[in-house]
């Protein structure tokens, strides 16, 4: 099987696209020309500024918050994650990932993509070993953590469960909040034993210096590098001991981290390659959403939503591109929205609204030519003759012919989509689609000059500003609640 991704511009590939070589529509006016070349003349510009850095040092990434690019190249970080992962699993018989954003995001996709669908429920050895899996400290709401720490008390699972809590700075006040109710539970006198701290490592964060006063457990910290934020966290290990930890039948820790690190690889190496931006797909399809968002000619209105259609029964992956999107790359005005879809599940709750609605969405479906294990729909039910149609397909057939469908229809009633192929659904060919949206994120900032007039701190793409009003009133309102 091909095990390229491959992107797909209503129904073409990249290579069939590039400036030169696509015809002049009759269509397309001047002013879109003129806008289309400025943007490819950006792209040009921006491809030789990232192609400078592969000859960057580590520090000079870090300073300017792009050392996620290198994450997969971290060895020491990733033979301590498969370290701590084989023998966590060796002492404990449940996870527990307390985090929120882009510190359990990835995880959630790790989980929701790989792991088994009832997970939970099938027995230790049908897991391969891998441990009961839960999430928390994403909420103030106490419902769920109330009945997560009822249920692995009344399950004797308590003593048994290891919590993997994640924060940079160690103030994450959801996440921390969530820690202080685990730590009365445990008790005051052994409750570090099961609490795993991924942190930055210095004495800007609280659980540095918590853990400088009294070890967490395995006596070490997991690091979330300098110059990584949360959202382009996944390959450091922020992500990649959750999927250490759940590695499945036929499979060890240091397997699972060797794929995705393969597929990171793979992208890593398409995009700082020596062809041309032409040729690559991040920087086509940040070329594609951004001048989808520029009024051109007689165009009523720009297209300012991404509707992110995962073609597949999970759900995840599209909440973990709404952050990366949205939280990078909606800067001082500009940058689109992101609505998560799923087909065919959203083609019976907002397809008639993209074509029948406001013009402002474009369509990027994700398609799996593999969604293993399939099924074939039996022969000769007898349940009526309206149904002989589907009898004997499988049901892989059967999503790809309702992706193809739900396509066609888009182009047939001028939405724009594009698609990027997978060949499979597994750990190399997701880590390799995520790392090539984050390159597309980090060119789309580009387009968009969020490097640019930023008082000379770091690029836009990767800060966080608008968060800190909230934060400020948050903490404001929860003083007045004491008193």
């Amino acid at each position: 099987m091909d095990r390229e991704l491959k992107l797909w511009i209503d129904g073409q590939t990249i290579e069939s696209q590039t400036p030169d070589s696509a015809p002049a529509s009759a269509s397309v006016t001047a002013e879109a020309q003129a806008v289309q070349q400025s943007v490819d003349a950006d792209l040009q510009a921006i491809h030789g500024r990232f192609q400078a850095e592969r000859s960057v040092s580590p520090a000079e990434l870090a300073s300017t918050l792009r050392a996620w690019t290198r994450s997969h190249l971290q060895n020491e970080d990733i033979v301590q994650v498969g370290m701590l992962a084989a023998r966590a699993r060796a002492e404990f018989s449940v996870l527990v990932t307390i985090g929120i954003g882009g510190s359990d995001l990835s995880a959630r996709v790790f989980h929701d993509s790989f792991n088994h669908p009832y997970h939970n429920l099938v027995s230790p050895e049908e897991r391969g070993g891998a441990p009961e899996v839960y999430f928390t400290g994403d909420t103030f709401d106490p419902r769920k953590l109330t009945g997560l720490i009822e249920m692995l008390k009344a399950r004797n699972r308590l003593q048994k469960t290891l919590f993997n809590v994640i924060s940079k700075s160690g103030t994450t006040t959801e996440t921390m909040a969530t820690l202080m109710v685990i730590r009365e539970v445990l008790g005051d006198a052994n409750w570090q034993r099961q609490v795993l701290v991924t942190t930055g490592l210095t004495d800007e964060s609280v659980l540095f210096r918590m853990h400088a006063e009294c070890p967490f457990y395995g006596e070490t910290l997991l690091p979330v590098p300098e110059g990584v934020g949360g959202r382009f966290s996944a390959f450091s290990p922020v992500g990649l001991f959750f999927l250490a930890m759940t590695a499945g039948k036929d499979e060890t820790p240091e397997t699972r981290i060797r794929s995705a690190v393969e597929g990171v690889q793979q992208a890593h190496e398409d995009f700082f390659s020596e062809r041309e931006y032409q040729d690559k797909i991040a920087y086509q399809l940040a070329r594609w959403i951004h001048l989808a968002g520029e009024v051109q000619g007689s165009k009523p209105a720009s297209k300012n939503t991404i509707v992110f259609y995962n073609y597949a029964d999970n759900s995840c992956l599209g909440e973990w591109f709404v952050q990366l999107c949205t939280e990078s790359i909606q800067e001082r005005g500009t940058g689109p929205n992101v609505i998560n879809a799923k087909g065919p599940t959203s083609n019976h709750s907002i397809l008639n609204g993209i074509i029948a609605g406001p013009r402002d969405k474009i369509v990027l479906f994700i398609h799996w030519e593999d969604l293993s294990p399939d099924l074939v729909l039996p022969t000769d039910t007898g349940m009526d003759e309206k149904l002989v149609d589907i009898e004997g397909l499988s049901m892989t057939h059967m999503q790809t012919a309702s992706y193809r469908g739900t396509a066609l229809d888009f182009s047939q009633n001028s939405v724009p989509n594009a698609t990027l192929v997978l060949p499979k659904r597994d750990v190399q060919s997701v880590c390799r689609l995520m790392r090539t949206l984050m390159d597309t994120i980090a060119v789309k900032g580009r387009l968009q000059g969020l490097h640019l007039d930023n008082k000379g701190r770091n690029e836009l793409t990767y800060l966080q500003d608008g968060v800190e009003g909230y934060k400020q009133n948050f903490r404001s309102f929860a003083k007045v609640c004491r008193e």
